[in-house]
């Protein structure tokens, strides 16, 4: 019980400083070495701990007590060459600021993202097989900085701020499950199913440079400042549950079927949200002496600063899968999963906000002024409208000796957002991906140690024009060239008891 109460304890640690990756949408690849090895076609096979993620019916073929872990070290190597332009009346392109034309790359850094389990075989109901563990099930981290103040538009606007946005765009996203499994066979050495009980974690830290139309009338609004830059930071937190079960059908000695689905529950995220308005300078209308102290803020330049509450909706998608492994000879396994993810649940971000600080709210102030105020203090969405996918996965085992065992696989998943206009530099998914996966195990006495390489391909995308999916006065999307590739080096360790 002492090691049990151990491997319980890493289990938490390990979830606590999870950072992640991505698949289609904001899925997560996939977890363990012999599984991402194989591309992640591991339903049918699902022999080991991230079996929990897989397939937990394969829990209940685990003979051994097992404990194992992971890391991924993933490198998102993704670039936007922006088009945020538009063009006014007489032809002449105009750019908020934007570094247009030039390609920017997102925040180097390496990700990490562990995840490990723990499965016992205990005396209950007949001999069923427990197991605990702690992984992401979705998570992304990206972050940008493409606001370019020395670009004419932007001094036109206002040449007198030094103090501009750095990081316009940051997406950090983890969604940790601390899941508990249950399996047990219902047909000796042919058919079991398993069943994960999750509780959810989300984090999220969300940062977004939003154009707004300028309130004032003209002239006060006139180009170049019809739109106001507002840039916003939104950090909380949430909890949820989820349901992950499976199915394991062995047909014979040599091929096995298998069956999962996932239902996450909607999460409710709440935080404190931050807001810097980068306000427009007109020395010409400040110096007009009828002007009103409304119409003064929106022409004298500035930082305007606010603070407030916010909630969130986070609906994360369903799924259904399906897997099949066949042992072509002794030493050699080949296996297919193919899985339907229903990322239409996902509808992006719509943010709610109150109880500001940093903000005279007067009830009794004039229309003037509450336009002011629903102005500083409206609530912002980021929407998308997402398809449902398909992810296809073919995978190879080879058990070249006793000690070292061979894998590779490849992958191939559709892009929720592919053809769609809301783009943003916060979730660079630019189209159908096509994964290469390359790995080996090492078995020593009772310990698995395994390495593995993936690298998915992503298309190039061309964007252009800005559009206003719901009609809020707000461009929903982010034009321009972008390219993108995921590199990822998974590290893993099992010990058997």
């Amino acid at each position: 019980m002492r090691f049990v109460r151990f491997a319980g304890g890493v289990l938490f640690l390990l979830a606590l400083c999870s950072t992640g990756l991505l698949a289609s949408g904001f899925e997560n690849t996939g977890l363990g070495t012999t599984a991402r090895g194989m591309g992640g076609a591991f339903r049918a096979v699902a022999d080991d701990w991230s079996a929990a993620y897989y397939n937990p019916a394969g829990y209940a073929y685990i003979v051994d007590e097992h404990l194992g872990a992971s890391v991924g070290f993933v490198h998102l190597r993704n670039e936007v060459t922006p088009d945020y332009v538009q063009a006014d009346a007489y032809g002449n392109e105009y750019g908020w600021g934007f570094a247009n034309g030039l390609t920017i790359f997102n925040y180097h850094q390496i990700l990490n993202n562990p995840a490990a389990g723990l499965v016992l075989r205990l005396p209950v109901w007949g001999e069923t097989v427990f197991g605990i563990s702690a992984y992401q099930p979705f998570d992304y981290s990206i972050g940008w900085e493409l606001y370019s103040p020395e670009a004419a538009d932007f001094t036109a606007y206002n040449d007198s701020i030094t103090d501009y946005p750095g990081n316009t765009f940051k997406n950090d996203l983890d969604v940790v499950a601390f899941q508990i499994t249950a399996a047990r066979e219902f047909s000796e050495d042919q058919l079991s199913i398993g069943i994960g009980l999750q509780v959810l974690r989300a984090d999220l830290l969300f940062s977004d440079l939003t154009l707004r139309s300028n309130p004032r009338p003209y002239p006060y609004s006139e180009r170049p400042r019809d739109r106001i830059p507002e840039l916003s930071k939104n950090e909380g937190k949430g909890w949820g549950f989820g349901l992950r079960g499976g199915l394991l059908y062995k047909v014979n000695d040599k091929f096995n079927v298998a069956f999962t689905a996932y239902y996450p529950s909607e999460i409710t995220i709440k935080g404190e949200a931050y807001f810097s308005y980068y306000l427009p300078l007109s020395t010409e209308l400040a110096r007009d002496a009828n002007i009103t102290a409304i119409d003064r803020i929106f022409v004298e330049g500035g930082v305007f600063g606010l603070t407030s509450e916010f909630e969130a909706k986070l609906k994360l998608p369903p799924s259904a899968a399906v897997g099949l492994a066949y042992q072509v000879t002794d030493k050699l396994l080949v296996s297919v999963d193919a899985e339907y993810t229903l990322w239409s649940q996902y509808e992006g971000f719509e943010f709610t906000y109150s109880n500001f600080s940093g903000f005279k709210n007067d009830e009794n102030a004039d229309d003037d002024h509450r336009a002011e105020m629903d102005f500083f203090t409206a609530d912002l969405s980021n929407p998308v409208d997402w398809d449902n996918t398909i992810k296809a996965a073919l995978g190879i085992k080879y058990d070249y000796n006793d000690v070292l065992t061979l894998l590779a696989g490849g992958s191939f998943d559709q892009s929720p957002s592919d053809g769609s206009p809301e783009v943003t530099p916060h979730f660079v998914d630019t189209g159908d991906k096509l994964g290469f996966n390359l790995g080996g195990m090492l078995h020593i006495n009772q310990w698995d140690v395994g390495l593995a390489f993936s690298y998915i391909d992503y298309p190039d995308l061309d964007l252009r024009g800005l559009t206003d999916v719901n009609e809020d006065d707000k461009f929903d999307n982010f034009p321009g060239v972008y390219k993108a590739s995921t590199y990822e080096t998974i590290l893993s360790i099992g010990y058997r008891f």
